[in-house]
């Protein structure tokens, strides 16, 4: 998925980011969700494996594949398959090698991807679904943290950072709207496209609680720094949104705005 996750991030992300973050993005897309009595499921990108077990509880017969980029999310997520019929593997979640059209499902939560990346992501779907398939996506999208791409503008500026202030151009391009995903979609051979959109707001007490934040470390950040055509952020930028949120919501709550785009598309 683009993710620069370490083997030692897993039993942090199950055990915080699961529950606090992740989850919202699951919720988002569970009414889009296409349920039969039978299918055949794959995970893009399955992390550590949520929510594969709730809702396969609810498609009996289903057997499924996830795919993850780092074995020790693979571990933590084949250790609670139980009774499910469902495996994991490592690979490329955009380049899986799979068997094409063999899958009535694809799904994919918060993928921490650029357009280019994402593009990508919704080719392998529309590759390894077949006929009548749902592909099925939770992401951030349109006006989600805001508030941190102010607060690194302004550190660009300050810092005389030439290549993150020139990188804001693209931002919007990266982050999509409704028509931009809807297009990419539509060349990735999907249709029948659905959105539904949610808002919700992140509180963290500071800056140094919002910067150290299992959910903002692994996943937030990284997504922000890939609209902005990096690999991550520069400590100093780090440090510059801690002081920075502390110094403006010194009176309140820093609440971060995040805009959950959920799309169902058909093959």
């Amino acid at each position: 998925m683009g993710d620069d996750f370490g083997e030692d991030d897993a039993a942090l992300f199950d055990a915080f980011v699961v529950p606090s973050y992740l989850s919202l993005f699951a919720a988002a897309a569970r009414p889009l969700l296409l349920v039969g009595e039978a299918g055949r499921v794959v995970h893009l990108g399955c992390r550590t494996g949520y929510p594969d077990a709730q809702w396969l509880e609810d498609m009996p017969s289903t057997t499924g594949v996830g795919v993850d980029s780092v074995q020790s999310f693979l571990s933590i997520a084949s250790s609670r398959l139980g009774s499910m019929n469902m495996r994991y593997v490592l690979g490329n979640p955009a380049r899986t090698g799979l068997d094409p059209q063999t899958f009535s499902h694809a799904l994919s939560f918060h993928p921490t991807r650029n357009a280019k990346g994402r593009i990508a992501l919704f080719a392998e779907m529309g590759r390894l679904l077949y006929p009548g398939g749902q592909a099925l996506i939770s992401l951030p999208f349109g006006d989600s943290f805001q508030e941190v791409l102010d607060l690194l503008a302004e550190y660009a500026l300050k810092h005389d950072d030439a290549e993150i202030e020139a990188a804001f151009e693209s931002v919007p391009l990266h982050r999509g709207t409704p028509h931009q995903l809807m297009e990419e979609l539509k060349s990735a051979g999907l249709s029948d496209v659905g959105i539904d959109i949610r808002e919700e707001q992140i509180p963290f007490e500071s800056g140094r609680a919002f910067v150290e934040d299992p959910a903002v470390r692994l996943l937030i950040l990284p997504l922000v720094a890939a609209w902005l055509g990096r690999t991550s952020l520069p400590d100093e930028a780090r440090d510059y949104l801690a002081r920075a949120i502390d110094k403006y919501w010194s009176d309140t709550a820093f609440e971060l705005k995040v805009q959950i785009a959920a799309v169902s598309a058909r093959r």
